[in-house]
């Protein structure tokens, strides 16, 4: 018994330094992800995590409000933002972005029965809107034009629904949150008001990353990889809530 101890002894002091310099060659990063968009962030995540993969680094999520997120990201607290829309380096200095697009968001318009014809942003100038805060894209789309701010997206969708405003610039996804909350029927006007690229941002402390990531994306874009990620058996689940609550067609 006695040798049978000493030998586990000596096995693990043997696979402890082994097993340090493995965790030390898979290296981690710690990303900014919105904690509102458990569907198209979580597709996005699921891409950035094979990349990263790739490159021989670990991907962890920090799940944060949108505002939050991005300001983590900014100041270095987290080693960059999941995805953005292109420009936000413009006020977030600090972030640099991977020249090239993770995947694809539209900005929708919903209302409670209220119909027009969407040509981009210009087009909700004469309603009264509701917007998510954090939404860079609505944020800078919709500046000067009537409009609340809501802190999530069961706010923006209960504001709606309650009548403090018009049209609800939100993604398609929100068919969900719409049953759960029995806010319905409401109509997701067409086409969509933006329909823009997603970049995923670095803290400018691993700036050297982003064209190797970028590479990488392509790469998978290339191989399929990218598009088998996308398939999501929730994209079904919001076809068929969008069916049960949307108004009929006039």
């Amino acid at each position: 018994m006695g040798r049978w101890c000493l030998a586990m002894v000596l096995c693990l002091a043997w696979l402890a330094p082994v097993q340090a310099a493995e965790s030390i060659s898979r290296p981690q990063m710690v990303i900014s992800q919105m904690d509102d968009d458990p569907i198209l962030s979580v597709k996005a995540f699921h891409i950035m995590r094979e990349a990263y993969r790739r490159l021989g680094i670990e991907l962890r999520p920090d799940l944060l409000p949108r505002e939050r997120a991005l300001m983590s990201a900014d100041s270095g607290e987290t080693d960059g933002d999941l995805i953005r829309a292109a420009g936000i380096d413009a006020r977030y200095i600090n972030l640099v972005p991977v020249p090239e697009p993770v995947v694809t968001f539209d900005a929708v318009g919903f209302t409670t029965g209220l119909k027009f014809t969407v040509d981009g942003w210009n087009s909700l100038r004469p309603y009264s809107l509701c917007i998510m805060r954090g939404m860079k894209l609505a944020e800078q789309g919709t500046e000067g034009m009537q409009r609340l701010i809501a802190n999530t997206t069961d706010q923006a969708i209960l504001m709606l629904s309650a009548g403090r405003c018009q049209v609800a610039v939100l993604g398609h996804q929100v068919w969900l949150d719409i049953e759960r909350l029995h806010a319905g029927p409401m109509r997701a006007l067409d086409p969509p008001v933006a329909s823009v690229p997603l970049y995923h941002y670095l803290h400018r402390r691993h700036a050297d990353l982003a064209p190797r990531l970028a590479e990488t994306l392509r790469q998978m874009r290339d191989d399929g990889t990218s598009a088998t990620l996308l398939v999501d058996e929730r994209d079904r689940a919001i076809d068929a809530a969008r069916r049960r609550n949307s108004l009929p067609e006039q």
